[in-house]
């Protein structure tokens, strides 16, 4: 189907971008740091006819403005349970990337009777005690900081939102998309350069200060409690050459979900949805079936 164009909904949290087509069983798309909406062309192309694709902006993300409040995982979770209570959608499977996979992990552990399955790619747990504590100091360390900055960073907010079209037109210029992908792609000859510049886009699209809150997020102890809380069916699926969770952490994060699969792509790194769109897309099929 043809890509939906963005609409709105105005929730307690804020106003909020989403996209929406396909028709079944709802199916909650949610981006990773840095990302969008934009991020699940292929789940349109793919799904649609057996599912109602809704893909989010998340506070801060893509279109949506930044929230009042602190864009910590409480809050971001807190809009995507509010869309699901504004668009009226009942259960629903919810699909998250990177960020979006510890959103979806707190969603389906806080709220079981909204959320009927989870899908987690491109996302892992700390692979021993040591390595949670210190993934746990990291946190704090970088809420203090976020929370020093974020005053200022609102303040120049403005400057930043006017300055935007410059400062994409400058990142999107070759070899700048190329240069920033190569951080997390692993086969970058076989990603279309437009892909690339979309993805340069959404991320200088982010707000400063909900850039650095969601980063943030990184090591927060309660994503660990929501993994061992959650019961629903769940995949688990991520690229072998991922340079931010290695398939060791993504491992860790299906056993310690009780009713977890697990699958693992083949020279793919951080983005699977782009770089290995296919077997991605089948895996979720597959699972959903």
């Amino acid at each position: 189907m043809q890509f939906p164009e963005v609409s709105w909904l105005n929730l307690p949290t804020g106003p909020l971008a989403y996209r929406r087509g396909g028709t079944g069983a709802p199916l909650l798309l949610i981006h990773g740091w840095g990302g969008s909406s934009r991020y699940w062309m292929g789940a349109f192309a793919t799904l649609a006819e057996e599912h109602d694709l809704i893909a989010l902006d998340l506070p801060g993300f893509g279109e949506s403005p930044p929230p009042k409040t602190p864009a910590t995982l409480d809050t971001l979770t807190a809009s995507a349970l509010a869309t699901i209570d504004a668009l009226g959608l009942g259960r629903v499977t919810v699909v998250g990337h990177s960020l979006g996979a510890a959103i979806a992990l707190l969603l389906a552990a806080a709220r079981p009777d909204r959320v009927e399955r989870t899908i987690l790619a491109s996302f892992g747990l700390p692979r021993s005690s040591v390595e949670a504590g210190v993934f746990a100091g990291l946190h704090s360390q970088l809420r203090t900081n976020a929370a020093l900055w974020a005053p200022w960073l609102s303040f120049w907010g403005p400057w930043f939102t006017m300055m935007r079209p410059w400062t994409q037109m400058a990142w999107m210029t070759p070899p700048w998309p190329i240069m920033l992908a190569s951080q997390v792609v692993y086969r970058m000859n076989e990603i279309p350069y437009a892909a690339m510049a979309i993805g340069v886009a959404d991320l200088i699209a982010m707000d400063p200060r909900v850039a650095m809150e969601a980063a943030s997020s990184s090591g927060d102890p309660i994503v660990m409690v929501a993994a061992e809380q959650v019961r629903v069916p769940t995949l688990v699926v991520s690229g072998r050459e991922d340079p931010l969770f290695p398939p060791t952490a993504v491992m860790a994060l299906a056993n310690t979900l009780p009713d977890a699969g697990l699958v693992l792509l083949d020279n793919c790194g951080h983005v699977p949805m782009i770089e290995a769109a296919v077997p991605f897309y089948t895996s979720i099929g597959a699972f959903l079936a």
